[in-house]
């Protein structure tokens, strides 16, 4: 089976950076000078709340992302490149609420490429559990595939991995963008060992107007060991593999992870 040729140069060699007197280049995307002076956090958050964030909510997480408590100022590079590969693809004005004027919508885009910076690398984030002495520690990182259709954008999966210390109850959930999937077996393998099919059902998703849709799924929580290496998609779409370079946490890191994910995953 012909795999897809992954690219690891994510959101690096064609990130946005600024171009004096010229322009922004954000992933191929030309962004007019008069953005380059990015967006201030607070009237990013804004954006994000009342564009993306009215379907986006912890309950729903419409297309396998929570954006009820984004935060511009809390830099987190593989949630970014999510909310970028939204941006870009449509998702602006899912919501039925219009979308913002086109010097802010480059401005916001640019904003966004800003915050996607390093999402090929782990973003490792520890949280406090009230009431106890435990953590939830998470670690998630982005990978993108070879365009599946022509002048496309690439194509991006998330791998996030939590554990909650004080509990022991951790999840390996994978995400992607731009297109949902449904009624689809993928396998998932860690370390090049025996692959563990997963399928997909579909479910109905509402949007921030109150409309009803019936939409694939963006998001799946994967019943895995945790890697010492690599983990591997396959299928998902069809003859296409990514690859997740696990090992490449740092020991520490993996260590607590390993706490909730040492055996398995959770099943779906």
């Amino acid at each position: 089976m012909k795999q897809t040729e992954l690219h690891t140069d994510l959101l690096d060699s064609r990130v946005c950076r600024r171009v004096v007197m010229v322009a922004v280049i954000a992933c191929g995307f030309v962004i007019p000078a008069h953005a380059a002076e990015l967006l201030p956090r607070a009237q990013q958050n804004s954006l994000v709340q009342k564009y993306c964030a009215v379907c986006h909510t912890d309950a729903a997480r419409n297309g396998g992302l929570s954006l009820e408590h984004y935060d511009a100022a809390q830099v987190n590079p593989a949630l970014a490149a999510m909310l970028l590969s939204k941006l870009r693809n449509g998702a602006m004005g899912a919501a039925g609420l219009g979308i913002p004027d086109s010097d802010t919508q480059d401005a916001w885009i640019a904003a966004t490429v800003a915050q996607a910076e390093g999402a090929k690398h782990w973003t490792v984030t520890r949280t406090e559990v009230p009431g106890s002495k435990g953590t939830v520690v998470a670690a998630s990182i982005v990978r993108e595939v070879v365009p599946r259709k022509h002048n496309a954008d690439p194509p991006l999966y998330r791998l996030t991995l939590t554990c909650n210390t004080s509990s022991r109850e951790g999840q390996i959930e994978l995400t992607w963008s731009p297109e949902p999937q449904t009624n689809q077996t993928f396998s998932v393998s860690a370390d090049g060992n025996a692959k563990i099919p997963h399928h997909l059902q579909g479910r109905e998703e509402r949007m921030g107007n109150g409309t009803a849709l019936t939409t694939g799924l963006a998001a799946v929580l994967l019943s895995a060991p945790l890697p010492d290496k690599t983990l591997a998609i396959t299928d998902l779409f069809p003859d296409e593999t990514v690859m997740f370079p696990v090992g490449e946490l740092n020991p520490t890191d993996r260590r607590q992870l390993g706490i909730c994910l040492s055996a398995a995953g959770p099943m779906q």
